[in-house]
């Protein structure tokens, strides 16, 4: 699948322009008493809409399904309809996948189901032996749910049924052997002991509410009884609350009065997870990208969370990054927001400091902000030029770096630029240099100071994006081609070194040499690893290569033969 539809509105109307069913084909395969020529020619139609769906279906990515579900419904009828009358055709792995792909996007809560049928077919460990739907169940006008309920029903048959032992009270029976001396007679008897083997532990139980720990039914949904209109906000007070104590545990998708887990679904009513996801598909447009699994769901939680905090805080990257962070849990069903307490900050939500006391959120007075403000730490200098700099580039300012300590001049002085990214995760800051009038990049170790002026930018045409090479340098209007051959110790330690490189960049020659042929942004990284691994690497021909070469050289002169005389 090689095409990604960017947008709703042409996923619709790709799918519009496929083939319909004809229903007259199923009124044919479902009549016993049809002739034999009707039946095959119905057959041969059936395989041609096939074709061509399954040729539609493998060119794109589905990023939705269509909002006609009549449309939808066809193709899937279609693709069934198939594994039926043709369930020994070698198509019918294409057939499951794309069902597999259709019930996915729109019927998500049986996403992890239809994947495990899907990878059982392909990987050829189970064999299709019948399916969980017949002929009349193809001519109703199902949705997405109940036709994955009858696709996950699907009967398959394993090709080695392994042995399955049911015990119904699992015991452990433990033999020993106890030795009575009588005189000069040893009398041996056999007692046994029975011990229940200790119950697995719940993943649906969760404990209960505490000083650390805080459960939520939703994200975004507000519970019946509720005294707020807000559920996001509520969630965040929370959160402000763990901030400003010592940090804590949130959950969400656990009932409060249990402390276990809700089910995914209780007749046609979606709990924790599962509803915030169905909320989200129900009040959102299309354009949006799908918020259908775990992966998606945490990040989408996480970015709600610095927006509501971002319009409440100044320094809002202090604590976000740092000290909150959604992770899944043992039930597929429950996040947990792990909170961390602030350590450089008093964190505010719409103006008011939240601090936790026992299972209560309660609102902070100014000696309890004050004796707050005395435990925190100090902000490093390089965190508060970060926060000042952010600042800059969110109300796009012009801003002075006072005592700069250049590497590449060997001077020091002061820099008028405009900020506009950060690159180097965070270590350096890329402007527009106002008096060179070009792109450079500022770490902020090398800064004195910092003053955000009032003028606004003026170049912001200029403001190129930042782009980075394997060793994690930025593009600064320089190019270099390389072309390295490395042994496995040399590619392993690369790899481990450098975030911007995967080993799949490296091309084995098979002897024992992999090869990465790529373009760099300086040749001053390049030179330093081939000396740290040197009997390790070999420098292969590029026309840059003798520039490379010449580097190492002089290096060499210069810093290694005068030190050694």
């Amino acid at each position: 699948m090689c095409k990604t539809l960017s947008s709703f509105e042409q996923l619709g109307s790709f799918m519009k322009n496929m083939k319909r069913v004809d229903s007259n084909l199923f009124e044919i395969l479902s009549n016993e008493r049809a002739s034999e020529d009707s039946r095959k020619q119905a057959l041969k139609d059936l395989e041609a809409k096939v074709s061509s769906i399954l040729k539609t279906l493998e060119s794109a990515d589905y990023l939705f399904g269509t909002e006609e579900k009549s449309i939808y419904n066809d193709y899937c009828r279609n693709l069934a309809a198939f594994s039926l009358a043709a369930s020994t055709d070698k198509k019918l792995s294409r057939v499951m996948l794309a069902l597999e792909m259709l019930l996915e996007n729109m019927a998500p809560d049986f996403k992890t189901e239809l994947r495990t049928l899907k990878k059982s077919v392909k990987e050829g460990e189970f064999v299709v032996d019948s399916f969980g739907y017949c002929w009349d169940d193809l001519k109703l006008p199902f949705f997405a749910n109940q036709f994955a309920q009858r696709f996950i029903a699907t009967a398959i048959s394993a090709v080695a049924k392994p042995q399955v032992v049911v015990v119904e009270k699992p015991v452990v029976v433990e033999k020993i052997v106890e030795r009575v001396v009588e005189k000069p007679v040893i009398v041996e008897k056999q007692v046994f002991i029975e011990k229940p083997i200790e119950p697995k532990e719940d993943p649906d139980y969760f404990g209960v509410e505490d000083h650390y720990t805080e459960f939520k039914s939703s994200f975004v949904e507000v519970p019946g009884n509720a005294q707020y209109t807000n559920q996001r906000l509520e969630v965040c007070r929370k959160i402000c609350a763990f901030l400003n104590a010592d940090g804590g545990k949130l959950y969400i998708g656990v009932n409060p009065t249990t402390g276990k887990a809700y089910p995914v679904k209780e007749g046609n009513y979606y709990y924790g997870v599962a509803r915030d996801m169905f909320w989200h598909l129900r009040n959102t447009t299309f354009c949006h990208a799908p918020i259908n699994d775990i992966e998606t769901y945490r990040r989408y939680v996480k970015r709600e969370i610095h927006r509501i905090f971002d319009s409440c805080n100044d320094n809002v990257s202090l604590f976000i990054n740092e000290c909150i962070h959604v992770d899944p849990t043992k039930n597929n069903n429950v996040v947990v927001i792990n909170v961390m307490p602030s350590r450089y900050c008093v964190v505010y939500l719409n103006g008011v400091a939240y601090q936790r006391d026992g299972e209560e959120c309660k609102e902070m007075d100014e000696a309890q902000i004050l004796v707050r403000k005395q435990n925190l730490k100090s902000i490093s200098k390089e965190v508060r030029f970060e926060e000042t700099l952010r600042k800059a580039i969110k109300e796009k300012r012009q801003a002075t770096l006072y005592g700069y300590d250049s590497a590449n001049s060997n001077t020091v002085g002061d820099r008028h630029v405009e900020p506009y990214e950060f690159v180097r995760n965070g270590e350096a800051i890329l402007c527009y240099d106002l008096d060179k009038k070009a792109v450079r990049q500022f770490k902020l170790s090398r800064i004195s100071s910092i003053r955000v002026n009032k003028e606004s930018w003026k170049n912001e045409e200029k403001h190129e994006a930042a782009k980075t090479d394997i060793f994690d340098w930025t593009y600064m209007g320089a190019e270099y081609g390389i072309c390295l051959d490395m042994t496995l110790k040399a590619m392993t330690f690369f790899c481990d070194m450098f975030a911007n490189v995967q080993k799949d960049q490296f091309k084995s020659l098979g002897n024992g040499y992999w090869r990465i042929d790529t373009t760099v942004y300086s040749l001053d990284p390049v030179r330093g690893f081939f000396l740290f691994m040197a009997n390790e690497v070999v420098i292969q021909e590029t026309e840059d290569t003798g520039l490379l070469r010449k580097q190492i050289r002089d290096y060499v002169m210069e810093y290694v033969m005068q030190n050694n005389g």
